[in-house]
């Protein structure tokens, strides 16, 4: 079956209403742009540059060598095709899709059915396997490359407010790098056929009591030891890689040292000499696990523990989730600004438990009208805000997206006198 020019547009003018793209007006210009160049066969011989002055709007003075837009959101557009056929697609004729490395879009004829149902068997072993791994494949890839905006900070409007100094000043005003730590699950891989992911375990030490990794093997029907699985810490939440854009777009506006790590690789050297923005639960920042951090609320695998509630405060916030939909709940963050190791310093973590409460809470960090209500729930009666706090967020999302995000309360953290290494 041929693919005629109204149905590929048909399909497009779908994708662009659909819920996938409903919130980004970028992108749904960008997949036109490109649906009708690769329509007109004009897509093979796009360049960057021509991308940035047609669909971007960039002076004639743009330089991809300096300025990443291009790439960044073509790599978000690849990322929005995949999920919108994930899990909105239904029934529909025309997959389209955008390969790494291209500009052409590519439409085939989406395959009924009944013919998706046949094929099933024939994959079930490795579908087990491979499904867990897919939602997060590349987005480290994605994290990596967010810190190019920094290239771009002389052309960009100044985002800071008076609020966003307020919250940032410590780090600003510090001579130390700074340093985002992306949270890095822990992965089993199966050489020559996928990737595993139990969430109850992410420490490689304990990965023979997986419960999963014993029913994979079964599922396998292969006698798999200890030595035919590796670790991989290579991949990130959505939620994380989110997070850590926004905080990129702000703060490379103002730090030049700002650099991006993972937390599998991450040192205690780096910590104790700089100052470090985690981004993720403990559960995936091990080093949160055990440093001795002063904390009166602690992310547990279910929710938020409050050790040390006040009145009228919860002692315990649960994480709820719909049932039957693994992106979508109502959950809880953390934002804890306490005194780096021997008290030194700045530890900023930024942590919730579903990946999308993450990035809601960094967005009280780096949205003016979010800093402008944080800063005034933190002020006391002074007027000022306390350089360490802990504040949680709670957050409603639909999709993998939060939609809703609102402060339910805070701690101020005691500001120690350092003490020297």
């Amino acid at each position: 079956m041929s693919l005629d020019v109204e149905t590929v547009r048909a399909q497009i003018n779908r994708l662009v209403e659909s819920k996938s793209f409903e919130t980004s007006e970028v992108h749904r210009r960008l997949l036109q742009y490109l649906a009708e160049k690769s329509l007109t066969g004009e897509a093979e011989r796009l360049k960057e540059y021509t991308i940035g002055l047609e669909a971007f709007s960039k002076p004639p003075s743009y330089d991809p060598k300096h300025d990443s837009i291009v790439r960044l959101q073509v790599g978000r557009l690849r990322q929005k095709l995949s999920a919108y056929y994930q899990t909105e697609a239904n029934g529909d004729p025309v997959l389209v899709s955008l390969p790494k490395g291209a500009f052409k879009l590519n439409f085939e004829v989406c395959a009924p059915p009944e013919q998706a149902q046949q094929a099933a068997p024939d994959s079930s072993r490795r579908v087990f396997l491979l499904g867990v791994a897919l939602a997060v494949v590349g987005l480290w890839a994605i994290a990596a490359t967010i810190f190019s905006v920094r290239a771009a900070r002389t052309s960009a409007v100044d985002p800071w407010t008076t609020e966003l100094e307020a919250l940032w000043g410590p780090m600003l005003q510090s001579n130390r790098s700074t340093v985002v730590c992306l949270g890095t699950p822990l992965f089993v891989r199966f050489p020559n056929l996928g990737f595993l992911r139990d969430p109850k375990v992410n420490d490689w030490a304990d990965i023979e009591k997986a419960d999963r990794l014993t029913e994979t093997r079964k599922l396998l029907g292969a006698s798999l030891g200890s030595k035919d699985i590796l670790p991989s810490y290579n991949f990130t939440g959505a939620g994380e890689a989110s997070a850590a854009f926004a905080l990129a777009r702000l703060l490379s506006t103002r730090k030049k040292d700002l650099r991006l790590t993972r937390s599998s690789i991450v040192s205690w050297q780096q910590i104790m000499d700089e100052d470090v923005i985690f981004v993720g639960p403990p559960k995936f920042n091990l080093q949160l696990q055990a440093a001795a951090m002063k904390q009166d609320i602690v992310i547990e695998p279910d929710g938020i523990r409050n050790l040390k509630p006040r009145p009228g405060e919860p002692a315990y916030l649960p994480d709820i989730m719909v049932q039957g939909k693994t992106s979508e709940g109502e959950t809880h963050a953390l934002i804890s600004r306490t005194p780096g190791l021997s008290g030194v310093g700045e530890l900023l973590v930024i942590a919730g438990n579903a990946s999308p409460d993450t990035f809601a809470a960094a967005e009280w960090l780096t949205q003016p009208l979010r800093a402008r209500e944080l800063v005034r729930r933190l002020r006391n009666s002074a007027g000022q805000i306390p350089r360490y706090f802990q504040v949680v967020i709670k957050v409603g999302f639909k999709q993998g997206i939060p939609v809703e995000s609102s402060y339910v309360f805070h701690h101020v953290v005691d500001d120690p006198k350092p003490v020297r290494p």
